[in-house]
């Protein structure tokens, strides 16, 4: 690690006689031992690390472990290692840098889409760079679903809103269940998962707020890591069940330490430490909330809220494939679940509710923001009926949205779930708490921007995976488990399918994924 010290401590120099360079507030940010980290979107210089790390011997990477700018570190298990047969620039085909990309070091490599790219014109810009997108000029047009990869596992659990976390774990929400256990035990679990698609492990993160069912009714939809922080979205009901909807608000959690511990932050981006059992998790105020009981529109009846419950955009690991440096939500608008509303906030303002802006409509293809949540406007309108006039619920259509690396695309999945056992739009159909009277519709659609506009590809209005019986809901795709061409993804969903006694949810009610092949042409 000689050498290593040595180069941060050019690149130290450098900074004094030259521009201000930011330096990195995490040492492991340095991902192949080149000096150089990534954070808040953008280049960093990366401290010296602790001590204990660096007496060490340098580990060795295993077999499987690629060098994919060819400087002899590969990372693996949380740590930088040495590449046992380090793979020269000449031997593989590198990604091409967008033209924004800066080459800070003047080394000819750059950093995009979570892996290091060459820089035009930079000095390795004569390698081979022929795969910048694999799939480059080629748009979704369908998709085949491939039910022999159909896994369903663990205990009871839905919704499993997800997050590439920075140390290459995926982070999932669940709710109503303990995926670990058979029982209805809480309204809101995070979970940390290891491995891929066809072999991983799930284990709870102990210290997360500890939202049981005999709490106030608080769920956890949207979840996020940024920057190494992960954010957690959570929903307040009606009552301290599920009762009838709406939701009510989301308050917003925030973890410094990969979920170690755990606080609320306030709309001033104000953090509040919270433990697992602290009784300040269930308070319910303006105060306490990001978005909480405001801006509501009439519609079927009641009054519902904006923003009320929430999905991020994943923008690849740790946000690290974002374009422009915002964080984006989506929702539906609560009287109207088909109308899909959009708010945005500069990534290192997430937790300053002043900074948020709200999609206010079209110019064009060119999104119009404002900061008055009153002018917001749908991004994209969904169905609010199938084609035999049966009704969706407000609990439909929040969507996930992912970005896929390999078609160079956001992938939005998303669907309906059918209102009461009237299937209209009355009160009391479209807010009645049990909306699985039939298996719900599943939609995909793409767009080069997490902010659309979306064209649609694929839609069903009654989707299930090998049943007639199965009551799907609440679609997902996996923001980590994308092949390299980008047209194999994974899908996951909940299933209320009924047991003989007519009781929902009490088959299949767990994680549920397949494997799906997204169809291109030109």
């Amino acid at each position: 690690m000689i050498f290593r010290a040595v180069l941060i401590s050019v690149v130290f120099a450098f900074e004094s006689m030259a521009q201000v360079v930011p330096v990195c507030q995490n040492w492991n940010s340095d991902f192949d031992g080149d000096g150089w980290g990534w954070e808040n979107d953008a280049s960093c210089t990366v401290p010296p690390p602790p001590i204990q790390a660096a007496v060490q011997s340098d580990p060795v990477c295993s077999a499987s472990v690629d060098d994919p700018d060819a400087d002899g570190w590969g990372w693996e298990f949380g740590l930088s290692c040495r590449v046992q047969a380090p793979v020269s620039a000449d031997q593989f085909s590198a990604p091409q840098c967008s033209a924004g990309v800066v080459d800070y070091d003047g080394d000819g490599w750059g950093y995009e889409y979570g892996s290091s790219c060459l820089v035009a014109g930079g000095a390795n810009s004569n390698a081979n760079n022929t795969s910048s997108a694999l799939s480059s000029g080629s748009t979704p047009t369908g998709v085949q679903f491939n039910r022999s990869t159909l896994r369903r596992i663990g205990g009871k659990g839905d919704n499993w809103c997800q997050t590439w976390a920075a140390d290459g774990s995926v982070v999932t929400a669940m709710d109503d269940g303990d995926w670990n256990g058979t029982e209805f035990t809480y309204h809101s679990r995070l979970y940390r998962i290891h491995g891929n698609a066809s072999a991983f492990t799930a284990s709870e993160i102990q210290n997360y707020p500890n939202y049981h069912v005999d709490g106030d009714g608080w769920f956890a939809y949207g979840v996020l890591s940024v920057n190494g922080v992960l954010y957690s979205l959570v929903s307040k009901t009606q009552s301290g069940s599920w009762a009838e909807g709406p939701f009510r608000g989301m308050k917003l959690l925030r973890s410094y330490d990969s979920g170690d511990t755990w606080h609320r932050v306030d709309r001033n981006n104000n953090d509040r430490y919270l433990g697992r059992w602290d009784s300040a998790r269930e308070l319910l105020n303006r105060d306490e909330m990001m978005f909480f009981e405001e801006s509501g529109r009439y519609g079927k009846g009641k009054t519902a809220y904006p923003f009320s419950f929430a999905a991020f955009v994943q923008s690849g690991q740790d946000h690290r494939a974002s374009k422009d440096g915002y964080v984006y939500i989506y929702s539906p608008e609560g009287a109207n679940s088909h109308q899909l509303l959009l708010a945005r906030v500069p990534a290192e303002q997430l937790g300053q509710r002043s900074a948020w802006q709200y999609f206010s409509g079209w110019n064009g293809n060119t999104p119009s923001w404002s900061s008055d949540i009153e002018a917001r406007q749908p991004n994209i309108t969904l169905p609010e009926r199938n084609t035999s006039g049966e009704y969706f619920g407000w609990y439909s259509w929040l969507p996930s949205v992912v970005w896929n690396p390999g078609l160079q695309l956001y992938v939005m999945v998303n669907g309906g779930t059918y209102a009461g056992n009237g299937l209209s739009n009355s009160s009391d159909d479209y807010y009645n708490q049990w909306m699985h009277t039939k298996t719900g519709s599943l939609g995909l659609w793409y767009s080069e921007n997490p902010y659309g506009p979306w064209k649609q590809f694929y839609y069903n209005d009654y989707w299930t995976a090998d049943d007639a019986q199965n009551l799907t809901y609440q679609p997902k795709l996996s923001p980590k488990w994308i092949s390299a061409d980008g047209r194999k993804m994974t899908l996951i969903w909940s299933d209320a399918m009924r047991n003989a006694d007519g009781y929902s949810h009490s088959i299949n009610y767990k994680w549920n994924q397949m494997e799906i092949d997204i169809v291109t042409g030109q």
